[in-house]
């Protein structure tokens, strides 16, 4: 009897033992599956499965502090860029900006995910590189809206000069007063033209996309006052319209257009 007893509790003890194991490598296990993303280290460091060790962004007390200031920053100025992105991308659906633009929403969105779990240097960091894509995506906007104001303003120069050729701007007030007008237009113009180059060298980009909306602006401006008549002004209008549109950083829409 003695001897089942002691059997009994070394049987007792054997599966407490198994069942122990059996709970802690199922704990262990799930923790690895939850932790698939960002898990903390035992320094207290955390690190990414999408990042290596030569890659992983430096984590410590200071790196934090400075991660703050980074993700306070971007956080605005990254959503208000890819907004304005959204407008012109959607205003030259023409030209394949589309997989650019939804690879800048995506990286803000991956950005703001690590942001809301608090993970602050990874938020920086893709944030920070982010901000980086935006500005390449800047620059083939840049160089698009800067070829298309100089061939407004080649056009518009074309009709300043007849205009100030024509006998009759030296005796006609009001053709004088229209010359007047739209050469200081165009001279305003060819300004802005120029501030936005010195932005884009300053790497104020969405500042220069402002300075090339102004410069289209004014262009468009003189192409309708200098038009010979009715018809051509509405050429010129249907013509620029989604120009005219984006100029005021709104979406073109066909059917709003058309109410008006």
């Amino acid at each position: 009897m003695r001897r089942n007893n002691m059997t009994i509790r070394r049987y007792f003890k054997v599966m407490s033992l198994i069942m122990v194991s059996v709970f802690v490598f199922s704990l262990a296990f799930a923790q690895e599956k939850k932790d698939d993303g960002i898990k903390k280290m035992p320094d207290g460091s955390y690190r990414s499965k999408d990042y290596d060790e030569s890659t992983r962004p430096e984590d410590n007390y200071l790196a934090k502090f400075h991660a703050n200031d980074i993700v306070d920053k971007l956080i605005k100025r990254n959503i208000e860029e890819i907004y304005l992105i959204k407008v012109i991308v959607s205003n030259n659906s023409g030209k394949g900006w589309d997989g650019k633009y939804q690879e800048l929403y995506n990286g803000y969105k991956d950005g703001m995910e690590q942001y809301y779990k608090r993970n602050m240097i990874y938020s920086a960091d893709k944030l920070t590189k982010n901000q980086a894509n935006i500005r390449e995506m800047f620059k083939v906007i840049i160089q698009d809206y800067q070829k298309q104001s100089e061939e407004i303003l080649n056009e518009c120069a074309g009709k300043v000069l007849a205009l100030h050729l024509d006998v009759s701007s030296m005796i006609d007030p009001d053709k004088a007063e229209q010359l007047d007008t739209n050469h200081q237009r165009l001279r305003i113009a060819y300004g802005q033209l120029d501030d936005a180059a010195n932005a884009t060298f300053e790497k104020y980009y969405a500042g220069a996309v402002y300075h090339l909306r102004v410069t289209r602006a004014y262009g468009i401006s003189i192409l309708q006052d200098l038009a010979k008549d009715e018809n051509e002004k509405k050429s010129v209008r249907d013509k620029y319209k989604t120009v005219i549109a984006d100029n005021q950083n709104r979406i073109y829409a066909e059917k709003t257009e058309a109410k008006k």
